[in-house]
């Protein structure tokens, strides 16, 4: 377990630059990508969250092996070089993907599933510093600079998740526009800053993703031949080598917290989301595979940011008590923590969803 919170580099706050929730990007000759919205009314409907798109794209586009990898495909291989953010109007229905638009491949993201993803990097972060952390520090006798769980943050965070829960069923758009939020963070600048840090790293990572799948050539499957598990498992591991060259920055544990929300996110979105839809694997085997890969000593803080994201889908739909959790641990590692859920996540999968699910959100 670790002995210190703020002096150590695996502490999610020192990785993300909070000023104004952006990276220290070095600007290059890139290529162009430019922005494209799509063609709601943002007068109406407008999410925080699409303050960071242009952050998004420059620190993807940072990552040398991606951008040059971008590059060539936009030459040789039928890739857009124009990114869509979209806000999807009713609910979430998508998260992001590859689709052709006239003759050419174009990642699209979902502002919609952006801002719940957002929301999820705030409140897992805050929860797992005050509620968690410190906790653990004291029961061990390590919490040597005397930090105290911050409530008040918790509360900003807790309400900020149930709003963007809101958005799996409908949008909003007053929940959003109160502030403290990302244009505005007030008094809640150092955690908002922190949402925004692990945000983009986990839109880098899924925009990896969606271009590996072009990358990989599954954009140029015949009409009758779908994207397999294996294919989903691939494209995973393909983004994950391109946003690894970024480990050992300075700015390298905030690529993996927000890899890592990424999961946590999805997990989140559901009951059945929990189980393949016959395209994507099993959450609980995704998260291993990559949470495995990422090669984490067991003392690292992620396995406790990713059990207590477990943790929390148990309680709200696994029909987990607080009473039987109060029986189990202490644990010896965030690691032994993060085995505990993930084992009781699969068993409850293995029970209760034996077959592939569409998951209630899913829109053909």
């Amino acid at each position: 377990m670790r002995s210190e919170r703020s002096d150590s580099n695996q502490n999610y706050k020192e990785d993300t630059i909070c000023e104004n929730g952006g990276w220290n990007v070095n600007r290059r000759n890139f290529m162009t990508y430019p922005i494209e919205t799509s063609l709601f009314d943002y007068s109406d409907t407008f999410l925080p969250v699409q303050a960071l798109n242009q952050q998004v794209v420059d620190s993807a586009l940072s990552i040398e092996d991606l951008r040059e990898s971008m590059d060539i495909d936009v030459e040789t291989n039928d890739l857009s070089n124009a990114i869509l953010f979209e806000e999807e109007h009713d609910r979430i229905q998508n998260v992001a993907e590859i689709r052709e638009v006239d003759g050419k491949y174009q990642i699209t993201f979902s502002l919609t599933f952006g801002q719940f993803m957002w929301s999820v990097g705030l409140y897992l972060s805050t929860y797992f510093d005050n509620i968690v952390q410190i906790p653990m520090m004291n029961a061990v006798g390590t919490n040597v600079n005397g930090y105290k769980p911050n409530m008040d943050v918790v509360r900003f965070a807790d309400d900020t998740f149930f709003r963007a829960r809101q958005l799996i069923f409908r949008v909003v758009p007053e929940s959003f526009t109160q502030i403290p939020n990302i244009c505005d963070p007030q008094v809640f600048k150092n955690e908002i800053g922190n949402a925004n840090g692990i945000y983009v790293g986990g839109m880098c990572f899924i925009m990896a993703h969606e271009f590996a799948h072009n990358f990989l050539g599954h954009t140029h499957y015949a009409a009758n031949q779908e994207v397999t598990l294996e294919d989903e498992m691939n494209a995973d591991e393909t983004a994950l080598s391109f946003i690894s060259s970024e480990f050992d920055t300075g700015n390298g544990f905030t690529y993996k917290v927000g890899i890592a929300n990424v999961l946590c996110s999805l997990l989140l979105m559901g009951q059945d989301t929990i189980c393949s839809d016959g395209a994507h694997p099993h959450m609980d085997v995704r998260i291993d595979n990559i949470m495995n890969k990422l090669e984490l000593p067991y003392e690292d803080i992620l396995w406790g940011y990713v059990g207590c994201a477990i943790r929390m889908w148990l309680m709200v739909y696994g029909g987990y008590t607080i009473e039987e959790d109060m029986k189990v641990g202490p644990f010896d590692t965030f690691g032994d923590f993060y085995d505990y859920y993930l084992k009781l996540l699969k068993e409850y999968r293995e029970k209760n969803f034996p077959e592939v699910v569409k998951p209630d959100w899913f829109i053909e």
